[in-house]
């Protein structure tokens, strides 16, 4: 039990209710989970089983795409529905000005971080301060990137989107924004993330599908749950794959880059251009071995290394 399963979680659990399910379906305690979704969120979220956790920092850091229904003429303090009404106002704008103001919000914005985030100030959690009823001096603005921006259904209720976002930006900041920009308020009704790359929700299965299977299981391996695992291996399909074996998974166990795997990788380092993240496969066993990375105009060193799955 060492890869990745694609959950697709229901609105009003949170993220770590999830785990804690899994852990009890499966009867393993080294769950984690990459991406947390809100309680008002459904869709795709990947859990990090076994020695998948390391990948954790990886998985994190892809763009994840979300289909997005948005309240407009409301303002709240969380910027979702979940949140205290701070302001209702009525809808003015025309459908041509909704269209048009979505369509402006696309590419790098800076925008005001969410009150209820995990982003720190002062070495406090946001939400630890909302929770407590408190505000910090100054909530931060932070520059977020969307891009294909869809806009699917549009009214003077309410909009349906869907969009791409890089890591570190906040769906609820978008609604929060389109609605100052129309001068009327907006937030966020619901919100399902279709998308969290490499992998889409088409794959992920129900909790109640994984317990169904799991008590059906013929052995204890992930691959009796279809389509929603990923084994360790295929975790990182963006990452370059380069297979070794005998002496030069032995020096890598131990640390060490080989001259022959040197030679390897050196087959993928272009001039003038950033080489690319490298996945180690043991090519008797077909285990992932190591994650390697070239940074700051260095050669590649080792920087997850994995045991036996």
């Amino acid at each position: 039990m060492n890869g990745l399963l694609l959950i697709d979680k229901p609105i009003g659990l949170t993220s770590h209710d999830v785990v804690g399910r899994a852990r009890r379906i499966l009867g393993h305690r080294g769950i984690g989970h990459a991406g947390t979704l809100d309680p008002l969120a459904s869709g795709l979220l990947v859990l990090l089983i076994g020695e998948a956790t390391k990948v954790s920092d990886y998985i994190l850091n892809g763009d994840k795409s979300y289909e997005l229904k948005a309240r407009l003429g409301v303002k709240t303090d969380s910027m979702d529905m979940t949140g205290k009404v701070l302001e209702e106002k009525p809808v003015t704008s025309t459908l041509e000005d909704i269209r048009s103001a979505v369509g402006r919000l696309t590419g790098t914005l800076t925008l005001k971080v969410p009150v209820h985030s995990a982003v720190k100030v002062d070495g406090k959690k946001l939400y630890e301060y909302a929770h407590k009823g408190e505000t910090p001096d100054v909530v931060p603005d932070r520059e977020m990137s969307f891009y294909d921006v869809s806009l699917i259904e549009a009214s003077q209720q309410g909009i349906l989107v869907r969009m791409s976002c890089s890591k570190g930006s906040f769906i609820r900041a978008w609604a929060n924004k389109l609605g100052d920009d129309l001068g009327c308020g907006g937030t966020v009704e619901a919100l399902r993330r279709v998308h969290s790359h490499p992998f889409d929700v088409s794959r992920a299965m129900t909790l109640e599908s994984l317990a169904e299977k799991w008590e059906a299981r013929t052995e204890r391996h992930g691959r009796v749950l279809g389509p929603a695992w990923v084994a360790l291996k295929d975790a990182l399909p963006h990452f370059q794959r380069v297979d070794i074996d005998g002496y030069c998974e032995t020096l890598l166990k131990n640390g060490q880059i080989s001259k022959n795997l040197q030679a390897q990788l050196l087959q993928h380092v272009r001039i003038g251009e950033a080489p690319p993240p490298v996945r180690v496969i043991s090519r008797e066993t077909d285990d992932l071995l190591a994650i390697l990375l070239a940074e700051n105009g260095g050669f590649y060193k080792i920087r997850r290394v994995f045991n036996k799955t």
